[in-house]
């Protein structure tokens, strides 16, 4: 739009389609240029095609520039041009690299039409480093920190995310385009208490991970499963003890914000899911069926749901609800035998049907199991992928592990106590996001490194520090059209 101020270098041009025209030079130069000579003689960009658009890379945020185009007819003739148009490039603090950037550490000599959508500055980067995209600052954003999680593309271009108020879309423009209700019509309470996990599906539907907040009677002495100083245990008017939980729900909506599906834990979930003995645990378990990432494979009509206190992924029919398989952890495992521990993402290889794992390898309640440390004895964390079960009578079967060790020491904390993503891309490379542990990597199907990077901000004496991401996503070259010339609302 002319005279616009635009959140992005990435910039689609277009203008009218002109019938005598065989062809469309686009001029862009920086600068509020009044002058058509002086804009050509000083263009950054002298671009010639066959249709009435195309996408250039601004050099810079927070600067003005001025653009037009030219028709030349088949026979090379320039036959007529456009006005002068002017526009400029915002800017936030999370865009200055003397602030806050994406320090590469490796540099990519593959996939460099990969472009990087990280949470917390809600900022897209290319893969050096550079930020392209910024979310603009809004009322929903109070401050950009690892609050704001799961920043992602959707299928017709656009973006969602998560705030500790409500769930998002947004457009290339940064426009909210729709705004989760929030209103508690499924956990009955006065917010849903969105967390984790916010996906625009195929068919336009949004599904969000919700919570409820439960009062559920401790089957046993109450003194087996939790500390004596807690206080959150209450006796009720019937003689017995009961415990406040807060358990996970999935809420799908429509367009319009009407809910359309709903599965809750609570409803699946045995009690020995919630209760287990605290002479296993570092500290008192909360009995939390708190769900911290889902995946969707609606091509085979089921949805798989992480529960990161329990170490365990579920498999659950979508729509019927009912669970078809469960991997990891049983209930009351005295052992802790369990594939994983604290696991923070699942996905689903839509080519191979693989179930890929992010595996913090960390638990708030239990003390380290063997299960935990490798066999050079390290505790990291992992990326694994698994050949699923044909039944539930048999396991499930690793087929590929990647141990994230950053250094050669023991003693070293490395594992991911919060966040931690990946993302499978279409050579099934996976983009793999450390969380608390502030590294993003891709690593290719042989383990080799292809790319690494880490978030930073700046302190007073412009000293470089830890920015954690909480997940990373990703878009890439080809399918930047959808994103820029999508039909704005």
């Amino acid at each position: 739009l002319p005279d616009a101020t635009i959140n992005y270098r990435m910039a689609g041009f277009e203008v009218l389609q002109e019938p005598t025209a065989s062809s469309y030079t686009f001029y862009v130069a920086e600068d509020n240029i009044t002058d058509e000579s002086t804009l050509r003689k000083k263009a950054f960009v002298h671009s010639t095609v066959h249709q009435n658009s195309c996408i250039v890379l601004l050099p810079a945020f927070g600067t003005a520039y001025s653009w037009l185009v030219s028709y030349t007819d088949k026979n090379g003739k320039e036959t007529g041009s456009t006005a002068l148009y002017h526009f400029s490039t915002g800017k936030v603090q999370y865009t200055d690299a003397d602030l806050n950037g994406l320090l590469v550490i490796n540099a990519a000599k593959h996939h460099k039409d990969l472009y990087l959508l990280v949470d917390g500055v809600l900022v897209i980067y290319d893969i050096e480093g550079n930020p392209i995209w910024y979310m603009p600052d809004v009322p929903q954003i109070e401050k950009r920190d690892m609050t704001i999680r799961d920043f992602k593309p959707t299928p017709n271009g656009t973006f969602t995310f998560m705030t500790s108020k409500g769930a998002y879309e947004v457009d290339y423009d940064g426009k909210i385009v729709w705004q989760a209700p929030n209103d508690g019509k499924v956990s009955r309470g006065t917010t849903e208490t969105y967390h984790h996990e916010f996906t625009k599906m195929v068919n336009g539907h949004y599904m969000v991970a919700g919570a409820e907040a439960l009062v559920k009677r401790i089957p046993d002495a109450w003194e087996k499963y939790f500390a004596d100083s807690d206080t959150t245990v209450q006796k009720g008017g019937d003689g017995n003890n009961y415990k406040q939980i807060t358990s996970g729900t999935l809420i799908e909506y429509d367009a319009s914000g009407k809910v359309v599906w709903s599965w809750k834990a609570s409803e699946h979930f045995a009690e020995a899911d919630f209760f287990w003995p605290k002479n296993t645990l570092n500290k008192p378990y909360d009995g939390n069926t708190y769900m911290n990432a889902f995946e969707l494979d609606l091509a085979h009509k089921v949805i798989y749901v992480s529960f990161k206190n329990i170490n365990r992924i579920i498999k659950i029919a979508y729509p019927g609800g009912e669970i078809l398989n469960s991997f990891g952890e049983k209930s009351g495992d005295m052992y802790h035998n369990s594939p994983f521990y604290g696991q923070h993402s699942c996905r689903i290889n839509p080519r191979t049907g693989e179930l890929y794992v992010y595996n913090n390898n960390h638990s708030d309640f239990e003390a380290i199991s063997k299960g935990q440390i490798d066999a050079e004895g390290y505790v990291i964390s992992h990326v694994v992928k698994y050949q699923q079960p044909i039944d539930k009578s048999t396991a499930l079967k690793s087929n590929w592990d990647l141990g994230c060790k950053l250094v050669l020491d023991k003693t070293a904390e490395q594992v991911t106590i919060r966040g931690g993503s990946i993302a499978i891309l279409d050579d099934d490379c996976i983009l793999v996001n450390m969380g608390t542990m502030n590294h993003m990597m891709i690593i290719s199907k042989n383990k080799e490194l292809i790319w690494d990077a880490a978030l930073y901000s700046a302190d007073e004496r412009h000293q470089k520090i830890a920015m954690i991401p909480y997940r990373c996503n990703y878009i890439q070259k080809k399918d930047l059209t959808k994103f820029v010339f999508r039909k704005r609302s």
